[in-house]
């Protein structure tokens, strides 16, 4: 089955519906190593007025010619124009749904109850996936079946330009409890990661509905508490920016980032004391990159002496100090050395 490389940031092309590809193709084989079939792979779209981007992300996933492939789409509602785009493709869905839910956690447990591959992962409507992930993800996953999640590199897009691809990583091999922290223990993208049926069913094949921005992570953080995952180098998906993503709301992030720590306590003084730290590191962050985008010198000031108050070894590293006089200095948007840096 030929399959098309991809050639710069997706649209849909003239003359051909719903392709995003160039004509250059390569091989790919019907039946993973050993002659046995491929497994299915589930992947669910949740979406909500994000007509922009939807069709770009559902032909990301079609076009990748995967022999079993069960693609569902749950939109909530939309009144842009989505409903339209779905219904292009309705006959190569699953299922798909345009109707009012509780928001992008609700909308992805629906598509998750209906999943029967034994990979399943969720894809945000204004991401997308490079071409050959998932027969790339299928070949690994024939050789780690007991994995909780196979996750590979993935790229941003930011104002058209491809980023070079960030590696996956995980300072200690999992399984590991990823609350504990410290900061820098890890790097790992939903728009990279699949995980397996098995271990979702045993986590929990849900993620929170009370959270709103790290509901992945927290998901994230389940899986890899009970089981081991296979990093990949290749880049499997690209995480967009723009100023309408959820992560462009810098406090609210921060503080739910920090809720996610404290939702993980055990009740270990000592381990709970780590989450606590590793809280208090993701409120100053936040409070941070508030001071690096705001124009006007009250918010700034404010923002860092709150970062101070909620970390103050954090921010006073000396990286951290240099910031400060950049940031200040400068009137706000210098670049803070580590931003995006690892989680």
């Amino acid at each position: 089955m030929p399959y098309p490389t991809l050639a710069g940031p997706p649209s849909p092309s003239p003359g051909k519906e719903g392709g995003l590809w160039t004509e250059e193709s390569i091989p790919l084989p019907e039946a993973a190593p050993g002659g046995h079939p491929q497994p299915r792979i589930s992947i669910v779209i949740p979406s909500y007025n994000q007509a922009t981007y939807l069709e770009t992300a559902i032909c990301s996933v079609l076009d990748q010619n995967y022999p079993d492939l069960e693609l569902i789409v749950v939109d909530g509602g939309s009144t842009d124009g989505s409903p339209a785009i779905i219904q292009k493709y309705a006959p190569r869905l699953a299922w798909w749904v345009s109707q009012p839910d509780r928001g992008q956690s609700h909308a992805i447990n629906r598509g998750f109850a209906r999943c029967t591959g034994q990979i399943i992962t969720f894809l945000s409507a204004d991401d997308y996936y490079l071409p050959g992930t998932l027969h790339h993800v299928a070949r690994n996953w024939a050789q780690a079946p007991h994995h909780g999640a196979i996750i590979g590199a993935f790229r941003f897009l930011d104002a058209g330009q491809l980023s070079e691809p960030v590696m996956p990583h995980l300072a200690t091999p999992a399984p590991v409890d990823l609350s504990l922290g410290p900061p820098g223990t890890y790097r790992l993208h939903q728009v990279a990661t699949f995980y397996s049926r098995a271990a979702l069913d045993a986590v929990g094949r849900h993620v929170r509905e009370d959270l709103h921005y790290v509901m992945d992570r927290e998901l994230l953080y389940r899986v890899l508490r009970q089981y081991p995952v296979l990093l990949i180098s290749r880049p499997y998906g690209v995480f967009r920016r723009h100023p309408e993503a959820k992560t462009a709301d810098i406090l609210p992030f921060a503080r739910e980032f920090a809720r996610l720590y404290r939702l993980s306590r055990t009740g270990h003084p000592a381990h709970d004391r780590r989450r606590e730290r590793m809280a208090r590191y993701r409120l100053a962050r936040g409070y941070m990159k508030l001071a690096n985008q705001a124009t006007a010198p009250r918010t700034r000031w404010t923002a860092l002496l709150r970062a101070l108050l909620a970390a103050p070894r954090h921010t006073l590293r000396p990286s951290s100090l240099r910031f400060w006089l950049r940031t200040l200095a400068q009137g706000g948007r210098s670049r803070e050395q580590g931003a995006g840096s690892k989680e």
